[in-house]
Formats: C-alpha cells, structure tokens, sequence
C-alpha cells in the first residue's frame, strides 16, 4: 500500500463501496504481456522502436490516453495549470503532417492515406537528389513523385521545414492559424497517415529519424536526456551539439560526401538536439547550423564544427518584435497577455516576437546563402520551435499557441516566396513535417495529472532507492536485476490516480469517482520489449483505446 492509500484508506472505502454497486470496468492486468495487449499492436511496435538498449531507461511508461505524467516544480497547480508534457505513443502525439510540394517534382493536389512515417523522408529526398542513400528503417515515397523519367534532373535545392510540436492534433486545434501551409500541402502530395513512428515522441529522436531514416534503435539517440557512455544521465548532445552517439549516417551527411563537398547544406535551428537533422559536423566543411544560446539569448554554433553566419539579424531587432509585442496590450511593461517577455524567462522564446525573429534569421539565410545556385542539389533544414514552447508554457489550447502558429506559417510563405525569386519555382522541393503533437490540459480531455515526483518517492519506498531518474515517457534503473524491474513495472501498472496526484489540488476538489483509476496503461521494461518478435507484436491485437490505432488517417 502507498503512503497516499494510507493516509485516505477511509475515504478510499467509501468510494470503492460505491463503485462496487457499478458495472466491472476492463482491468488493465497485471502481467507484461497482459500490459502488452492492452497497448496493442501499434503502440509497442512504436515503443520497441523506439527503445535503445543502455541509453533509453529501463523501464518505459505508457500512461492512460491523455493522462499527463509531470513535474509540478512551481507556479499554478491544478486544473488550471497549462503545463504537460509529450512523450507517448498515443495518436494524438504521433500523428504529424507529412508533405512534398514541388511544381515538376512531387506530384499536385495528392492525398495518399496509407500508414506512413517520418522515416519514410530521407530516402525520398535522396531519390529525388538522385544519390545512393541506405535508409535502415524509411522507404522511398514513391507515390508523391513524379517519376524519374518525367522528371528534368534533380532539384536545385530541398528545404525542409520542421515544425516543432505542429503535430495534427495542434493544428485541427487552429484550424485558421496556418492558411500558407494547408496551400503548400494541397499543392503537392500530403500523407494523412503519417506518425513520428517511434516514442517516445520527443525532440533529438525524432529529428534524428528524419535526419537518417532510421528509427532510435537504430541511429542511437533515444531521448533528449538519456544515459550516456560514462552511465550517467544527461543530455544527449552533452550541451554543446556533441553527436558521437548517433550510429547512422544522415542524408545531409551522404550528400555532402557525394558530391565531394559541392552541396551547400544548412540548418537553422534552436536546440543542439536539432542538429541530428545534420549530423555531426566535419571540420573540413562548416556547413552551417545556427541554434539559440538561452544563456547569452543569442544565436551560436559549435565553431570547431560549424559556421555561425555573420549576417544574421541583430538582437537589436529581436528587442523591436518584442517591443512591437509588448505594446499591443496598450502598456509598454515587458509583458504579453499577463506575461513577462523577461530574457531570464521561459517565455522569452516562446511567444509571437520570437517565432518572427527565428523568422528573420531563416529568410536571411535563405536570401544570402548561394542555395540552389547550380546544378548541384543543396539542403537547407528550418526548424521553427516557437510553437513547442509556447504549448509547453500556455497549453495548446490557449490562443498564445495560435499566435505563433499564425507567425511561423507566415514565414513559411516567406520562405517560398524566396525559393521562387532565388531558386526559380520548378526548381526546388519543399518537405513540411513536425516531430510530435502537444498534450491538451487533461483536465479538458477527461485526463489525470501524475505527479512524477511522488511516483519516484513511491516506487523507491517500495523497492529501495534504485530509480536514479524518472521521465515522463521511461525511468532509469540502471542496478536493477530483470526480476526487480518486472516487479516495478507491475508496480507502476497498477499505480492509482490518489498515489500520484498533484498536491495543488485538495483531496475535497479531486474527482472522488477516479481516485482509484490506475493512471498508466503500461509499464513495460526494456528487455521485454527487445525480446518480443515482430510476430509476437503482430499478435498482439488493436489493443484497448482508439488513441492506440496508429493506422487512421485525418482530414486535410
């Protein structure tokens, strides 16, 4: 019995003597493979996937449909609090837009709805650049190009745009907020059936399966903070766009190496976590990539890798959009809609101001770089994060997110507009694409807060202090025997909502009726998952939620 059934075992009582007066609701299970089922076939495909023997932790946490497994550290608690977090497997986290649009190149006006995923990317640029590239895990889309006979030779320039947390989900959320991207995605081939294809569903993995065209267990990198060689757990990139974990080779990395370094490649970014989409840098080359400082709230590069552009627009500009924004409100006092707009903040980076200053930076480089200038095929990445930032401090379903959404698709429709002028249209490709959903505020959603602290508290009182750290989507082990972690992951399966509730709320304003709702659908160890066959995973059925179909398409 955890400390919180303890302490409310009176309240408890009455509650489960009134439930026991209803219909038995399905249990979840007990046993792993019990868990299993529960998931489905879909959902432990993607968790497997995405799993990473040593570096992932050891055991991976499912919890229920549009449940929230979080930290509430500070500031608002409770139903009103817009912080979650994105790490599942759930449709709603999985599902992204996936578009080709090039006049000459990609097919017009297509929807294809067959299960697609991002991995699928890399090959088919690489066809469209007519170089040999061994994707592990993506397939070439064939059904969105032009085929190679009708098509004059290999684009000038390929620009992907990654939108950070642009997953469907946030975008059916505003539906009006990106007119520039539906055009683009009507205009070529746009995949309705399209996932990120692994979890958890957050940012290094997933631009790394971009970037390669392979899944985590594949390239290496299986969290944003993950275990690292030395066994302690930190941040992949270690800070400062360290990418020796990465197993595979990326396409901007074969492109380069193909063409003897004639292709220009290029990426603007915020996160070193992005620079998976490059891959490690060669000295030798200094292709350019640009992600944001917090710290000195400046663009920067690893210079011994890298080339930082000397143009880039100025932080005197930055502080005009942010005064620009800031006087909307009618008061010039630092603050957006009740909010500072403080450099030391969080929402420094997170609001319409700096959406449009990524923004600058991105035409900037469009215009000055010599991209699509010859016959050689050059790849630019721009990945737009605003939109995460802002969903991770106001929630998606709060008009802040919708802001940026409108900011950053009006850059893309700058962005093509110099693809036009410079490249000449009929001369480039254009992909759009996104690495993960946001969670709703789950309180809306008919979801639960979890409260990661307390679960860390309950599970070493229960087995000893063996967790070193907990995540929303794994926790890490390390020192646990497979039995133990068997135990845990029971433990967890069977955790309930009164266990890990949020201490903002008082028990009076928690949903008396969900007190004793277990709150995760799965916990699974890492050697479970490895060891189950693709037949195995086959057999494992649909599962018990909708949210675990991965296989539905949505409605462009």
């Amino acid at each position: 019995m955890t400390r919180a059934h303890r302490m409310l075992a009176p309240l408890l009582a009455a509650v489960l003597a009134a439930a026991a007066c209803l219909p038995e609701a399905d249990p979840v299970g007990r046993s792993l493979m019990e868990m299993a089922r529960y998931l489905g076939s879909d959902v432990v495909r993607t968790l497997a996937r995405g799993y990473v023997p040593g570096r992932s932790g050891e055991i991976v946490l499912v919890p229920e449909p549009w449940n929230v497994l979080g930290q509430w550290s500070g500031g608002v608690r409770g139903p009103d609090d817009p912080r979650t977090s994105h790490s599942t497997p759930w449709a709603y986290h999985q599902q992204v837009p996936l578009s080709l649009y090039g006049p000459g190149f990609v097919r017009p006006n297509r929807l294809a709805r067959r299960p697609v995923d991002v991995a699928d990317l890399a090959p088919t640029l690489a066809e469209l650049m007519e170089v040999e590239f061994e994707a592990p895990d993506g397939r070439v889309l064939r059904e969105s190009l032009v085929p190679r006979a009708a098509r004059p030779r290999p684009p000038r320039a390929i620009v992907v745009v990654v939108i950070d947390g642009g997953g469907w989900n946030v975008l059916q959320q505003w539906p009006e907020a990106w007119p520039a991207q539906r055009r683009l995605m009507r205009g070529g081939t746009t995949f309705t059936n399209a996932t990120v294809g692994s979890a958890p569903t957050v940012t290094a993995p997933i631009h790394a399966t971009i970037g390669t065209g392979a899944y985590p267990r594949v390239h290496g990198i299986a969290e944003n903070t993950g275990r690292l060689p030395d066994r302690s757990i930190g941040d992949v990139t270690r800070g400062r766009g360290d990418l020796s974990m990465m197993r595979s080779e990326t396409l901007a990395a074969v492109l380069r190496r193909t063409t003897d370094g004639r292709a220009w490649v290029g990426m603007l970014g915020h996160a070193w976590w992005h620079l998976t989409l490059l891959g490690p840098g060669d000295p030798a080359d200094r292709d350019i990539a640009v992600v944001w400082d917090v710290g000195n709230a400046t663009f920067t590069t690893n210079t011994s890798l890298y080339r930082l552009p000397s143009y880039l627009p100025s932080r005197s500009v930055l502080d005009r959009r942010l005064r620009e924004l800031d006087a909307t409100d009618g008061a010039l006092d630092e603050r957006w809609n009740d909010d500072t707009l403080s450099e030391d903040s969080y929402t420094f980076t997170g609001n319409p101001a700096f959406a449009a200053y990524q923004g600058d930076a991105a035409r900037a480089i469009a215009s000055r770089e010599p991209i699509g200038q010859d016959e050689v095929t050059d790849l630019l990445f721009v990945e737009l994060k605003t939109a995460d930032v802002a969903g991770h401090i106001w929630n998606m379903l709060n008009p802040e997110v919708e802001a940026v959404l409108k900011v950053q698709d009006r850059t893309l429709e700058e962005l093509v507009k110099i693809l036009d002028r410079r490249v000449g249209r009929g001369e480039y490709v254009l992909a759009m694409t996104a690495d993960h959903g946001q969670s709703p505020v789950p309180d809306a959603v008919g979801g639960l807060r979890i409260d990661r602290s307390l679960l860390l508290e309950d599970v070493n009182a229960e087995f000893g202090s063996v967790v070193e750290a907990l995540h929303p989507g794994d926790l890490y082990a390390g020192e646990a025997e497979p039995d133990l972690l068997e135990e845990m992951a029971r433990f967890i399966g069977d955790y309930r909502f009164v266990d890990g509730m949020p201490p903002g709320p008082s028990i009076d304003e928690a949903p008396g009726d969900r007190l004793d709702e277990r709150v995760f659908a799965a916990a699974l160890p890492g050697w479970f998952l490895m060891n189950l066959t693709e037949a195995e995973i086959s057999g494992l059925g649909p599962g018990h939620h909708e949210e675990g179909d991965l296989r539905v398409p949505v409605e462009l």
